[in-house]
């Protein structure tokens, strides 16, 4: 079976030979939750730091989520360790914005809070990046046109 493909908003949650993927990780941020013993799971591509309701664009919600459907699916949250990837200030002008960094910034808060782990980051930088999550192995391989391949 071929990757099941995560969009701009969306949280996916699997476990055994699933490889999850996203295109095109600009100052989005794709965070990557892993349980190790159990090979379950988790990836959202978050727009944004902040924002009302209750969309899973933002990494707060997307978390809380994705830790929800992970517990839901047989993880402990004990074993639970995160990847972040992304967060690139893609266009010059923009770096006053910091709509990159600060959904980096926010991730990484929402996880500190929630004791989880971040094991391995791919992030910053003003390039653009791909990236296939192996549920199977936990490797996490990311592509960018500038800077090739690299697994964390």
């Amino acid at each position: 079976m071929g990757p099941l493909r995560i969009g701009i908003g969306e949280v996916r949650v699997a476990d055994g030979d699933t490889r999850l993927v996203t295109y095109g990780i600009g100052s989005c941020v794709a965070i990557i939750l892993y349980d190790s013993v159990g090979k379950i799971g988790g990836f959202a591509h978050c727009l944004l730091p902040f924002g009302d309701g209750p969309e899973l664009k933002y990494p707060r919600n997307a978390i809380n989520a994705m830790v929800k459907m992970m517990l839901d699916k047989g993880a402990r949250r004990k074993d639970l360790i995160a990847k972040i990837i992304g967060g690139a200030t893609m266009f010059e002008g923009f770096e006053r914005h910091g709509i990159g960094k600060r959904n980096v910034l926010q991730s990484r808060k929402i996880l500190e809070e929630l004791g989880i782990p971040i094991v391995a980051e791919d992030v910053f930088g003003n390039h653009g990046r791909s990236v296939e999550f192996s549920l199977e192995t936990g490797e996490v391989r990311i592509r960018s046109y500038r800077h090739g391949e690299k697994i964390i």
